[in-house]
């Protein structure tokens, strides 16, 4: 089986009021979350996408090396986003990251990496919530992402009620990233702030 990276950079960024895929990493500043986080799944993916809302939002990201797709219907939210990519790859699977994840740990994509791939979600939990934005998603899930977005449906958590579910615990987790950095999502200018 081989994996691919998706990286989900469709939002409007409306909290933040600027696209936070080109925010710059703290720390390093020559880096932007895209180019960080694409440079992070290349070295263990046998491929990866990012995909945008539209043209407009992908003609933004022009680094070397970033194959961006856009939603195949723009604003409809996450879900489509994951239906893009997982249309878009050959991989059997596929190792999802939103944009704003900018410190997901190398150390927790080798533990969901390491995992037994098979037809289910493999999902972490952390403080009881399924973090469907950093997970690993079959190919074969595509019909029921199908499913879902003709109910309506926007959001990956939809699938929970429908697929079958490997969970990743949060002591697992903790094992290779105590403070759990790979789960904090940047959303907001004062969020980004406090990073600094």
């Amino acid at each position: 089986m081989t994996i691919a990276g998706i990286l989900l950079a469709g939002g409007r960024s409306r909290r933040m009021g600027k696209d936070k895929a080109l925010l710059p990493l703290p720390g390093s500043e020559r880096l932007t979350f895209v180019e960080h986080l694409n440079a992070m799944l290349t070295t263990c993916c046998s491929e990866v996408v990012l995909v945008a809302r539209d043209a407009e939002q992908a003609a933004e990201y022009t680094f070397a090396g970033i194959h961006t797709i856009t939603d195949e219907a723009p604003d409809i939210g996450p879900l489509m986003g994951l239906y893009s990519g997982l249309q878009a790859i050959t991989a059997s699977h596929a190792l999802v990251i939103a944009v704003d994840m900018p410190f997901v740990q190398p150390a927790v994509v080798r533990l969901l990496l390491s995992q037994p791939l098979d037809d289910a979600l493999l999902v972490p939990v952390v403080n009881g919530f399924h973090q469907v934005l950093l997970a690993v998603y079959p190919r074969s899930i595509l019909p029921a992402v199908e499913e879902r977005l003709r109910a309506g449906r926007r959001d990956p958590r939809s699938l929970l009620e429908v697929a079958r579910v490997r969970s990743i615990d949060e002591a697992q987790l903790r094992a290779v990233d105590p403070q759990l950095r790979s789960f904090v999502n940047i959303n907001t200018p004062e969020e980004f702030a406090n990073l600094k």
